[in-house]
This record gives C-alpha cells, structure tokens and sequence, in this order.
C-alpha cells in the first residue's frame, strides 16, 4: 500500500548530521549487524510511467523505496515492500509508479527495521511517443584488474538521459578463470566479480543515472561463447542481481528487450544466449540471435514508426570489428555471421525501412560504418573532425557506431581495406579512431561515445560524438562527430520512384485471417508486377502475380500455403507488390503491407 506524507518545500531535507552522528559513536548503518545497503542502488529505465531500482542490501528482511519529485508542494509516495532472500543474493527490484516524464525525483530506501539509506537523486526519460530530445552514453569493457573506474566520474559530469553499457562490465574468465572451477563455485565467483568490479565511481553514477545493459562473452563467461556455454543459467541470474528488471522478451531464454524514449524506439540484442559457434561455416543455420529473437526484431522494425530504430548490439555490425580466436576458426562478430546479418539488411531494404542505427561494443576503437549503401555516398556537411549525412540521400542505409573500451587497453581490430570502400558489398567507413598517438597503449585508456538525438524540429537529428581520455591530465577529448539528419521530405525506397502516382495497396481482408485472404492492389499505368509473400525473417514463401498487368484494380486470393501449396504456420506475414513501368525500365515502385494468419 502507497503512502503520501505532504513535504515542507522550505525544509532542507539533509541527513549528514545523523551520518555524522553514526560515525562519531563507531556505527555505521551501512556495516553488518544493522539491516542497511552494501552497493549503491542501480536505476532503470522509465516505461509507461514507471522506473525499476535494483537494491542490494545486507540480510534478509522487507524493504521499499520513498521517493518525491524535486518541486514545491511534492508528495512523498512509497513503493510496494519487496522481499531480500538470499536466493537473489540479497537483491530486489523496486518499482516507482505514477511518476512523471522528463522530471526529476529524490529516493532513498527504507527497511523493515526502521533503518534508511541517503537520499539519491535521478531523472525520468522523456515521455514515450511524443517528439523530445535526449542523450547517452555508450562503450564497452571495463575489468577489475584496472580499479579504480574513475572514468564514470567524467560520464557523471555529461548528465547523459542514460548510459548503454555494451557488454564484458565484469570478465568471468580473466583475473581467475571461473570456469576452471567446480560447478558450485560459479554462482558466488560469479557475484564476487560483479561486486568488485562496480566500484564507488560506477555506484555513483548507476544511482543517479538511468542503466541500459546488455552482455558480451566476458560477462556471458567465457572468450567468443555461444550457445553451447556450460554456465549460461547462472550467468543470466547473476545478471539479473547487478541489473534492474528489463521489459525482457523470454523470462526464460536470453536477455533481449525492447524500450521506447520520445518517439524512438530501440532495440536491445542478445548476441550470446542462441548463436551458433563462430567456426561454423556461414551459411544458411547459423545464427547470431536465433529465430525467434530475429522474428523479433525484424517485425519490431516493421512496426515501428519512429524517425530513428535503435539497435543496441554487443558486437559490431561492421567488417572490420571482431576477435578471432587461437584455437577456432572464424570471427566473433557479425562478421562471421554474415548470412544472418544480410537477411537483416536485405529486409530493411526490401521493406523500405529507413533511420537503423546500430551501437555496438567490444571493438576495442572508436569506429562509424555504413551499411545497406549505394553509391555515391555524399555528406552534406564536413570538417577535419565532423561530418554530416542526410537520409534524404542515403536511403535504407544503416549506420553502425562502435564504441570501446570504458576502461581497459586498447585492441587494433581488423585493417580497413581501402578497395572496399567503393563496394556495397561491404560497410563503408567513416571514421576510425588512430592508435598510438599521444596516448600511450601499454596503459588502460577510456572511450566511450556520446549519442545525442532531437525529434523536435522539422528536421530530426542523431548525433554521435566519439571521446578518449587524455591518461595526462584526466579529461576526455573529442575524436569526432557524425551527424545524421532527417527530415520531412526524407523519400524511402530502393530504387528511383518515377511514377506521377504511387501504387495503391488496400489492406488484405480479412484480416487477422483464417482459410484464405483477399489482395486488393491498384497500378497507375500497365506494369510488369509481382506480389509475393515473406515470412517474419523475411524469407519469400510464395509469388502470387508475377507478369504484365493493365492499369487498374486487381484482386488475388492467398489461402495460407507456400509454393510447395504446404499450408504455413500461424503468424505474421508481409506482402509485397513491386512494379515495373512497361514504357520504361526505369519506372520502379514497391509497397509492403503486414497481415497476420491464425491457422
């Protein structure tokens, strides 16, 4: 049951002198003995007016959260008591209901035994589906063998909206090798990692700013782990200790989830839990996120109408990022799993999807590439340390930004190959940071990248800012920036609309369907037309028209078989009708509805 207890604005709310008081008598109400914290609390995302707070204490008992937004007149409200057991190694997961969008609040935890921590102060995401603006930080790899992690002093002082964390926030196989270890000793080296390694400088920063997080095969486990991992259960619930509650897909499976801030949606992968080993031949089957997790993301961008789709990915998406390994073949990237990752690329395409942004982790540089091009490529913008593109000239092409290490060394990735440049086949890259400059590399460096987006204009605009620590003086200097805009004229295709009129689609009906379905399509002028059905992967199932067609309606039935006439499963289903003017080649447009077949 919530409580609301009115606050006197004029009253300053300080507990120090109690702090003061506690330590001067030789107590402190953080130490054992007394029912009180023993890590700062991590806060989560902002969802449909509700945020999660991780809290880890030190013994077994009831707990909850009072918390008041910082303005006069505010209420204090009281989350519901959540329970500490030694199962989830003395952590719980609080959630702040009710709260406003783009505010900020002052919380503290409260136990059962009348104890309470210091207040902690955080701030809420811009309201979902409406245009705003917002910011964060995003890199990968930091160890224990670098403490402390005096970079997260500088994140602090950015005041970014949230911090992506990549993956490998912990290395469960470096600095003692869990996995050398009896199976009973996983799950408490495991929380013995995590511990250490979230350090007062990565406390200060997770209770004040919100946490996004995703894993890698350090924190997954184990070098380039797939799905065959021995430990993955445990990992996953250590996971689930040090994380707030994400809006997770499959409570039983990996940890992919999907969140939206403003009118931006974005996408978190997981590229462990369901993929094949990286020695395996790349081809049709092998896969990074597994089928359902790719159904997933590839109806989610379908589905969403957002000016930019994020993708987080703990590996990057382009050609040159990923470990090989001294005993297996292949690479731990997308780029060994390129089958898969042309299967996303041609559905974005195909599907005319534009405004994809990929931000990935473990490259060890900082790096931006373009994927899904077509020459030319032209900035509309650009200086020795910035540039600017516009999606007006680009398309269905996709940007991938790289960002690492937090705190570790550096790592030199794959050599850019310059004739690669000019073919489509392969990213094309905009900027790659320089090693061995005036940083020296036989020490821990820190990069991270800032992202920085406004929906609120006429033109919306993604920024991202790449930094280095400066290990001389402690302060982090920009590398670059690109700049990716978008505006209201932005045109969506894959090759050039020369029609006067578009092609008209009505929507199939029925729809949801069962037994069979109508199409009903309408062509400006006599046309070469095919209409085929894909599935959620985006692999075609069957052509349904496929010739010379008058200008005009046209109606095609589709019972729910494949070309084989096998009857498919229920599901998601897209249609897609491309045309071909007859009195020139050149005349091209493309359409694609969604409909939903219930066997």
């Amino acid at each position: 049951m919530r409580k609301y207890v009115k606050l006197d604005p004029v009253k300053n709310y300080n507990f120090f002198p109690v702090i003061i008081l506690l330590f001067t008598i030789g107590l402190s109400p953080f130490v054992s003995g007394f029912n009180g914290l023993t890590r700062d609390p991590v806060v989560g995302i902002t969802q449909d007016s509700q945020t999660t707070i991780l809290v880890r204490a030190n013994e077994i008992g009831n707990v909850q959260i009072e918390f008041y937004e910082i303005m006069p007149d505010s209420q204090l409200t009281l989350t519901d008591w959540g329970r500490l057991s030694h199962s989830k190694d003395l952590t719980v997961n609080l959630t702040l209901k009710e709260i406003k969008y783009n505010a900020n609040y002052n919380y503290r935890i409260i136990f059962e035994d009348g104890n309470k921590s210091n207040w902690y102060s955080f701030s809420t995401f811009p309201k979902q589906s409406q245009k705003g603006q917002f910011s964060f930080i995003f890199s990968a790899c930091f160890r224990d063998k670098y403490l402390p992690h005096p970079i997260f002093q500088n994140v602090l002082q950015v005041k970014p909206t949230f911090v992506a964390l990549m993956g490998d926030q912990m290395y469960a196989d470096y600095d003692g090798d869990i996995n050398s270890g009896p199976s009973t000793s996983v799950l408490p080296a495991l929380r013995s990692k995590y511990s250490r390694n979230f350090d007062e400088h990565f406390q200060a920063l997770s209770s004040r700013v919100p946490i996004v997080a995703i894993w890698d095969d350090h924190d997954y486990g184990q070098d380039n782990s797939d799905s065959t991992y021995l430990y993955k259960e445990e990992v996953k619930r250590v996971f689930k200790e040090n994380y707030p509650a994400y809006p997770f897909q499959d409570e039983d499976g990996g940890i992919y989830y999907q969140f939206k801030i403003a009118d931006v949606d974005v996408f978190a992968l997981d590229t462990r839990w369901y993929r094949s080993p990286m020695q395996d031949i790349d081809v049709e089957g092998k896969t990074m996120l597994g089928e359902k997790q790719l159904s997933w993301l590839l109806d989610g961008l379908i589905q969403s109408v957002s000016p930019f789709k994020i993708i987080l990915s703990s590996v990057s998406f382009n050609d040159y990022g990923g470990d090989t390994s001294f005993d297996r073949s292949g690479y731990d990237s997308w780029m060994g799993y390129k089958f898969e990752r042309d299967k996303i690329l041609s559905f974005i395409k195909d599907n005319q999807i534009s405004g994809v942004v990929v931000f990935s982790g473990d490259q060890h540089y900082p790096s931006a590439h373009i994927l899904n091009w077509e020459a030319p490529i032209n900035s509309i913008a650009e200086t020795d340390t910035s540039i600017t593109f516009s999606l007006s000239d680009l398309g269905t092409a996709v940007f991938d930004f790289s960002a690492s290490p937090f705190h570790y060394t550096r790592a030199t990735g794959h050599k850019l190959i310059p004739g690669n440049q000019n073919n489509p086949i392969y990213s094309h890259e905009i900027f790659r940071a320089t090693w061995g400059g005036e940083f020296s590399d036989a020490e821990p460096t820190s990069v991270y990248g800032l992202a920085e987006i406004e929906t609120t204009n006429s033109i919306k605009k993604l920024s991202v800012s790449f930094y280095e620590m400066n290990t001389k003086n402690g302060q982090m200097e920009l590398l670059y920036k690109i700049s990716v805009e978008r505006d209201q004229s932005t045109a969506i295709k894959d090759e050039p609309v020369k029609f006067p009129t578009s092609v008209l689609l009505a929507r199939n009906y029925p729809n949801p369907f069962n037994g069979q379905t109508n199409i009903v399509y309408s062509i400006p002028e006599k046309s070469k037309t095919e209409l085929s059905i894909y599935d959620i992967r985006g692999a075609k199932m069957i052509t349904l028209v496929n010739g010379l067609k008058e200008k005009g309606e046209h109606k095609i039935i589709w019972n729910g078989a494949n070309s084989l006439g096998i009857k498919l499963p229920s599901g998601i289903y897209f249609y897609r009708i491309k045309i071909i003017g007859d009195k020139s080649g050149s005349h091209f447009s493309s359409i694609v509805k969604k409909m939903v077949y219930l066997k």
